[in-house]
């Protein structure tokens, strides 16, 4: 894209009336709605505008969907890779109570990285919650076009822990990038479908976090035993 049209394209996304449209969105599915729910009228008049004013920014809900989507992946994606690359390094260099090792796997490094990451991740959910419940929420959601664009959020966040999990040496050479990266997407669904709970029940949220930790310990150890003896079948 040359960059008189990114001008563009970024000139309309802080569009007043578009900017009040997204917002209005995301009041109306903080709670039970889904996006695919949603009326123009209701849009435009929980944003205060005229309801032909969505025409102008969107070509239907799936449109206006698709950048809320975008939206939110802009607040989450980034932000949250910093917060687990610095929690990694941060565990890797501190020096934690000695725990056997297991086919090349520093289990007492793994669990400080994974005890780390996890509570970062949910200290994220806390503050951001309604871009966590949306997010989710669509995952499973009625429209094909926001759930295609989910499933590609979702494909984004694992390529991001895949990616660092190499960089930081946290697994042994014997588990292939195929395989980290195919465990990554199981651990990235689960914790967003995990922040639910994180949410909706903050009186078990200790119990949350230390289930997740667990369960990440567990798959990746199991891709390293399954690998070791050439029965993983993933990737």
């Amino acid at each position: 894209m040359h960059d008189d049209e990114a001008q563009v394209r970024d000139k309309a996304s802080e569009a007043p009336g578009k900017r009040l449209l997204m917002e209005a969105a995301l009041r109306l599915t903080s709670t039970s709605r889904s996006l695919s729910s949603l009326g123009l009228r209701e849009l435009a008049r929980e944003a205060g505008l005229n309801p032909n004013t969505f025409y102008r920014h969107f070509r239907d809900v799936d449109d206006l969907g698709l950048n809320v989507i975008g939206e939110i992946t802009r607040l989450l994606r980034q932000p949250l890779r910093d917060l687990r690359r610095e929690a990694a390094q941060r565990a890797v260099k501190e020096q934690g109570p000695a725990l056997p090792r297991l086919l090349g796997i520093d289990l007492g490094r793994g669990r400080r990285v994974c005890h780390e990451t996890v509570q970062l991740f949910f200290d994220f959910v806390a503050a951001h919650p309604e871009a966590f419940i949306i997010g989710v929420r669509e995952l499973h959601g009625a429209s094909p076009v926001l759930r295609e664009a989910l499933r590609r959020v979702m494909d984004d966040f694992a390529d991001d822990m895949a990616a660092d999990i190499v960089e930081f040496k946290l697994l042994p050479g014997i588990v292939s990038a195929a395989a980290v990266r195919q465990v990554s997407g199981l651990i990235s669904r689960s914790l967003f479908e995990q922040s639910l709970d994180y949410i909706g029940q903050p009186h078990r949220r200790e119990a949350i976090c230390a289930l997740a930790e667990e369960q990440i310990v567990m798959l990746f150890t199991g891709a390293s035993v399954l690998q070791s003896v050439g029965q993983l079948r993933l990737g």
